[in-house]
């Protein structure tokens, strides 16, 4: 739920309270001229009264003060809730004859139509998808579909519909001079640099269509922010070009996603066109920036190319993904200091959600299928074969930062730290291309060791439940600081 609707019921139940005080106040008599009785009354009783009205007052302030609190964006009903199978997102709007299209589905297969809650006082019923027109096209709309099922249960999700572009940011931070991410309207030359690996031919650049939502300027403010929160959970050790660390989001049209073209000189981005189109996704733009990030560190030797192949996820997805959603938590925790609110904070919001609930699903399927760890990704099967796998890592993760409720910039700065030790000693023990029981215990170790760094605790015992190879000596060795990073 948006907050406006939540500070508006704050606001009338405190409102009732003060309406009671008033009536306190402004009690009156029966009309009747007090005998000696009903006077003796008052006199026993009206200290009760104003018990009372003392203790109404102090609450009053007491709830007000607790609503004056900013409420914490987290995570905790997407990891510790019910499992949301509702999905729901603008397909199509046109913003001439103001009709859109929203898709989506629920994998519960409620057989009862949706109910939708259009915004604008309309409300209907049916399944997906769906069409509307809006009259009214000098505003922006949040849709609420609500599922209905069997047991009596229902589920709801809301999306954004912008009819108007975001404003502006409120307000600017000075941005750090070394940082800087682009969206160019001309495609720049990208150099590889740290990897021997080509480009896709079908990049290009993204034209100003693409920009009726957010505008190409205030995008790029948000990326630079995103890049400079990135950097500084990374400890600001990475890979750097003359001090400077830019990236440049590419579009390509050829791609159905995203991609971290972290090697080059400056770092890029590959976005296909859903990027900008529909629901904004900002959430997979997060991930894509924060494997740039991860990827080009340590500064000294970094985990780019030296974990890449088939077992690069349990490293390279981890990271990024609890990368993405710690900026989320960032700017949406802030969003005074960085000038990103209104619709502008919601859609961020939204979007990270999204991607959160794909982590817990990932995480109860792995829980499901039997905990069958895996940190190598047969190149003959057509699914990811790590997927569930790093998804767990990532979830117990953001388990142990809600739980904690300290925020997530220490232990992912903690994480970083101790990821930051990469040297060819672990390189070896990696072993990104050759697979053997000894490379999966590991890895599967490096990962333990490095979520029991970041919180300090030993989490051997949680994830030995979930059936991950750890070598107590070699999760000892781990702990303990090896030797200095070399090239």
């Amino acid at each position: 739920m948006r907050s406006e609707g939540a500070i508006s019921l704050q606001g009338v139940f405190c409102m009732n309270l003060l309406r009671r005080i008033r009536d306190i106040f402004q009690q009156k008599g029966d009309g009747r001229s007090p005998g000696p009785c009903r006077n003796r009354f008052l006199k026993q009783s009206s200290w009760h009264w104003r018990l009372n009205l003392f203790l109404l007052i102090l609450f009053t302030l007491f709830i007000g003060e607790a609503f004056s609190q900013k409420s914490e964006f987290n995570y905790s009903d997407c990891l510790f809730g019910k499992l949301g199978t509702l999905s729901v997102s603008v397909a199509r709007i046109d913003r001439q004859s103001g009709v859109i299209e929203c898709n989506g589905g629920d994998t519960a297969q409620p057989s009862q139509p949706f109910s939708w809650d259009w915004g604008d006082g309309f409300r209907s019923e049916g399944f997906f998808p769906q069409t509307h027109q809006y009259k009214d096209r000098h505003r922006n709309y949040v849709i609420r579909v609500t599922s209905h099922y069997q047991d009596g249960g229902i589920d709801s999700e809301e999306t954004l519909v912008c009819f108007l572009p975001f404003p502006p940011p409120s307000r600017r931070i000075a941005l750090p001079e070394d940082v800087r991410v682009s969206i160019p309207r001309e495609k720049p030359k990208l150099q590889p640099v740290r990897a021997p690996y080509g480009l896709s031919p079908s990049l290009t650049v993204f034209d100003d269509s693409f920009f009726q939502i957010c505008s190409r300027e205030s995008a790029e403010y948000l990326l630079t922010i995103t890049a400079a929160i990135q950097l500084d959970l990374a400890n600001n050790n990475v890979c750097k070009t003359k001090g400077r660390f830019e990236q440049a989001l590419l579009r390509d049209p050829a791609s159905g996603g995203m991609y971290s073209i972290w090697y080059t000189d400056p770092a890029g981005l590959g976005a296909g066109d859903y990027a900008f189109k529909g629901d904004l996704q900002w959430s997979s733009l997060f991930h894509e920036m924060g494997h740039n990030v991860t990827l080009n560190s340590p500064a000294d030797y970094h985990w780019g190319f030296r974990q890449d192949g088939p077992a690069n996820t349990i490293y390279s997805e981890t990271m990024a993904q609890i990368f993405q959603h710690a900026t989320a938590c960032e700017l949406l925790n802030n969003p005074e200091k960085y000038g990103i609110e209104g619709d502008w904070a919601f859609d961020i919001a939204r979007s990270a959600r999204a991607s959160m609930q794909i982590v817990r699903r990932s995480y109860e399927n792995y829980r499901k299928q039997g905990c069958h760890f895996c940190s190598w990704n047969d190149e003959n099967t057509k699914n990811d074969d790590t997927f569930d796998t790093f998804m767990t890592i990532a979830f117990k993760f953001f388990e142990h930062a809600e739980r904690n409720r300290k925020g997530y910039r220490t232990p992912v700065k903690r994480i970083m730290e101790f990821m930051q030790r990469f040297n060819p000693e672990w390189e070896a023990g990696f072993s990104a291309r050759i697979n053997s029981p000894s490379a999966e215990q590991f890895r599967a170790t490096l990962s333990v060791a490095a979520l029991s760094y970041a919180f300090n605790q030993d989490l051997r015992k949680e994830f030995l439940e979930l059936r991950f190879p750890v070598d107590d000596n070699m999760f000892q060795k781990l702990m303990t600081a090896p030797e200095k990073s070399t090239r």
